[in-house]
C-alpha cells in the first residue's frame, strides 16, 4: 500500500478532486485534514466537500457542506460552509441519490468558485449492495482524478476494482492510520446531538408563509385544493378533522388532526375515485428537519418546524439564519429531532 505522505506529494504535484473512500474509524478524515493542510501549505486554492452527512462537520447533521480552506486547519470544523446541500437525514440509506446529487452539485460549485484542490470526505457505508452502490455512482458522477481506498487489509478492494481500468482515475491504496481509535455508536450518537444542539439551541424563529414558497420531497403544496364540502364527508367517513386537503396527481393528501378510522379510508377511496389516499396527523410535521433554500433552490440553511399552520398557512421554523425573507424553497427531511439535538425518529418517504 501506498504511504499518506507519498500520496500527498503526488496529489500536491498535480492537484484535482481528491475522493476519499473507506469504513468507519479507518482515518478518512484525518487523512483529509492533513491533505488539506498540504494544498494550503503550497498555495493551492483548496477545498473541502464533507459528505459525511451524520457525522457531518461542515454545516448541520443531515447535510453536505462544501468551503475553502486558507489556512492549516485542526478539523474540518474549522472550515466555514460556503455551500450546503440538503439531504435531510443523518444516514445515506434511503437516500442514495440525494447523496450522490448533492456531492456532485458542491463539488462542480467548489470548482467554479476557483478551487484546483476539492478533496471530497464520504460516509462509512462501504458494505453491502447499498454501500456498492452508493460510492460506485458516487464515484461514476465525480470522476475523481484520485481515488483513495482507506483500509485495514483488502475490505474495499471491491469499491475500487471496478475502476481500476477507467483511465482518468488515479487508485491509491492506504493503509488505515494507527492513531484511529474505534468510535462506539454511543459516541456517534452523542456527537450529532451536540452538533444538532449547537444548531438549534439559540436559533430564532421565523414565519415563513406557504404562498410565498414551494416545497420539495413531500405531497404538502403539490396539488390543488379540495372543497371544504368535500372535506367534511371525508372527515365523516375517516371519523377526525382534517387539517388540509388536496388532489394530487392521481391521488389524494390530507394531513388530519389526529391518526383517522382506517375503516373509513375505503368510502374515501370511492368518494374521490383512487386507490391512493395519503393521510398524515399534523404532528408528524412538528421538529422535521427541513433545509431552506433560495430562488436558485440553493442551500441557506437548515431549519426545524415547530408549526404547520394549515388554516393561516405559514410554518413557524427554528433557523439560525436572520432573516427568512431570501426563502423560496423549503425541502422537507425524513429525521425529526428537539432543538436539543434529541432525535425522534424518522418518517418514511412519502408518508407525508
Amino acid at each position: 500500500m501506498t504511504k499518506w505522505d507519498d500520496v500527498f506529494a503526488e496529489v500536491i504535484s498535480a492537484p484535482g478532486i481528491v475522493m476519499v473512500v473507506g469504513a468507519t474509524d479507518t482515518g478518512k478524515t484525518s487523512f483529509c485534514v492533513r491533505l488539506c493542510n498540504a494544498g494550503t501549505s503550497a498555495g493551492i486554492p483548496t477545498a473541502v466537500v464533507d459528505a459525511d452527512v451524520g457525522q457531518s462537520e461542515i454545516g448541520a447533521p443531515g447535510t453536505i457542506g462544501m468551503g475553502f480552506a486558507d489556512k492549516p486547519i485542526e478539523s474540518l470544523s474549522d472550515i466555514k460552509p460556503k455551500r450546503l446541500y440538503f439531504v435531510g437525514n443523518t444516514s445515506p440509506i434511503g437516500h442514495l441519490l440525494e447523496s450522490a446529487v448533492g456531492t456532485k452539485k458542491l463539488v462542480d460549485a467548489a470548482r467554479e468558485q476557483g478551487a484546483k484542490l476539492i478533496i471530497v470526505d464520504t460516509t462509512g457505508l462501504v458494505d453491502g449492495p447499498i454501500g456498492r452502490r452508493l460510492k460506485t455512482y458516487k464515484a461514476d458522477l465525480l470522476r475523481p482524478d484520485y481515488l483513495i481506498g482507506i483500509q485495514k487489509h483488502r475490505e474495499i478492494d471491491h469499491l475500487l476494482i471496478p475502476f481500476t481500468k477507467i483511465t482518468p482515475v488515479k487508485i491509491k491504496r492506504i493503509s488505515s492510520s494507527e492513531e484511529v481509535r474505534k468510535k462506539p455508536p454511543e459516541f456517534r450518537a452523542a456527537r450529532r446531538q451536540l452538533n444538532f444542539y449547537k444548531h438549534f439551541h439559540d436559533a430564532p424563529g421565523h414565519i415563513i408563509r406557504m404562498d410565498d414558497v414551494c416545497f420539495w420531497n413531500t405531497w404538502l403544496g403539490t396539488g390543488r385544493p379540495i372543497k371544504w364540502q368535500y372535506i367534511k364527508s371525508a372527515e365523516d367517513a375517516l371519523r377526525c378533522r382534517i387539517l388540509h386537503a388536496e388532489i394530487t396527481g392521481k391521488g389524494i393528501f390530507m394531513v388530519s388532526e389526529r391518526p383517522c378510522s382506517t375503516s373509513g379510508r375505503r368510502a374515501v377511496e370511492e368518494q374521490f375515485n383512487t386507490g391512493s389516499v395519503t393521510l398524515a396527523t399534523g404532528d408528524m410535521f412538528t421538529n422535521l428537519l427541513v433545509g431552506l433554500g433560495d430562488e436558485n433552490g440553493n442551500i441557506l440553511n437548515v431549519g426545524l418546524v415547530q408549526v404547520v399552520d394549515f388554516k393561516q398557512r405559514f410554518l413557524f421554523v427554528l433557523s439560525p439564519m436572520r432573516t427568512a425573507s431570501p426563502v423560496r424553497v423549503v425541502q422537507f427531511g425524513t429525521i425529526r429531532v428537539t432543538k436539543e439535538g434529541k432525535e425522534l425518529g424518522t418518517i418514511r418517504q412519502g408518508d407525508i
